[in-house]
């Protein structure tokens, strides 16, 4: 065993920030388990969660520099891992949408493109207000209507209460419908000065 393995995280980041691998393997060991287990959370697949592991610590090993001291590890690296959990389920939700509204090949009809556009437009620009939202609303909100987890299986990924859950879900939603409904208004009214 290596004499690494009985340092504080505090004291493994400030020698993986002044270039010790080593160190931040320590780290990688240490936490890799606790990782696994949300991107597992929030994928549902045991191979998606090995690949968003793995992600999510080239992210950190990236990204160690700009680690504050003073916050805990644990913290931001539960953060670097949710974020590219998203990141994983919004490309894998992207080509669920393609699949879903590609066109037919044997009816090209004019409804079925205008049908195509208006769906690709709306899916589009409804997942670029997900991304507008805040992170406390962003994850759940994308958990629960992307993913369609239970609140209770958001609770246990991200490990907070499940009424807490249903509050950001409650708060997210409604802004989100507020953003949509901000877009329509705004492109009636472009396209009626147009």
């Amino acid at each position: 065993m290596s004499f690494l393995a009985f340092d504080s995280d505090a004291a493994l980041v400030t020698r993986a920030q002044q270039g010790d691998t080593r160190a931040f393997d320590t780290l990688v060991s240490r936490h890799r388990s606790r990782v696994y287990s949300l991107a597992y959370g929030m994928t549902g697949d045991r191979e998606a969660a090995e690949d968003v592991t793995v992600e999510a610590f080239c992210e950190a090993y990236r990204g160690i520099g700009r680690f504050e001291p003073r916050a805990e590890f644990t913290t931001w690296l539960h953060r670097v891992a949710v974020n590219v959990c998203l990141e994983h389920l919004r490309r894998r939700q992207a080509k669920r949408l393609l699949a879903e509204v590609e066109l037919d090949p044997n009816t090209p009809s004019n409804n079925n493109t205008c049908e195509l556009v208006i769906t690709r437009d709306f899916a589009r620009r409804a997942m670029q207000a997900i991304e507008e939202l805040p992170e406390t609303h962003r994850v759940p909100i994308t958990m629960f209507y992307v993913e369609q987890f239970s609140c209770a299986e958001i609770a246990r990924s991200l490990n907070i209460p499940r009424n807490t859950v249903k509050t950001r879900i409650f708060y997210g939603t409604r802004a989100l419908r507020d953003r949509l409904e901000a877009d329509v208004r705004s492109r009636r009214e472009g396209g009626a000065h147009g």
